[in-house]
């Protein structure tokens, strides 16, 4: 008897924590692949484009390393994407550096 009671608490106290660490593992899973996918296709799409000017041009950008900044370009928006959402998760503010004059600042 002890034993049904002891099974039924587990499963009502257990039950509700893997559905939430499912769910949030699902959403991050889900958010991460589709991130990688729309920066892959954006950067697959600037490359392509390169591909199809003509062979001076493509030197040009060989010589400018344009692939390189391309690739810092899309990192970047990643990190700072990473970041927001790193600010949002703990609910972090940005402190206001500027103040309006007649507060508190000091006036000449």
């Amino acid at each position: 008897m002890h034993f049904l009671f002891i099974v039924q608490m587990l499963v009502i106290v257990l039950g509700p924590l893997v559905k939430m660490v499912l769910k949030m593992i699902g959403f991050g899973f889900v958010t991460y692949m589709g991130f990688n996918l729309i920066i892959g296709q954006a950067q697959d799409y600037l490359f392509g484009l390169m591909g199809d000017v003509g062979p001076v041009i493509q030197g040009i950008l060989g010589l400018a390393k344009f692939d390189v900044v391309v690739n810092l370009y899309f990192a970047a928006i990643s990190t700072r994407f990473i970041l927001a959402g790193i600010d949002k998760a703990t609910d972090r503010k940005r402190n206001q550096v500027w103040h309006k004059p007649g507060g508190t600042s000091i006036e000449a």
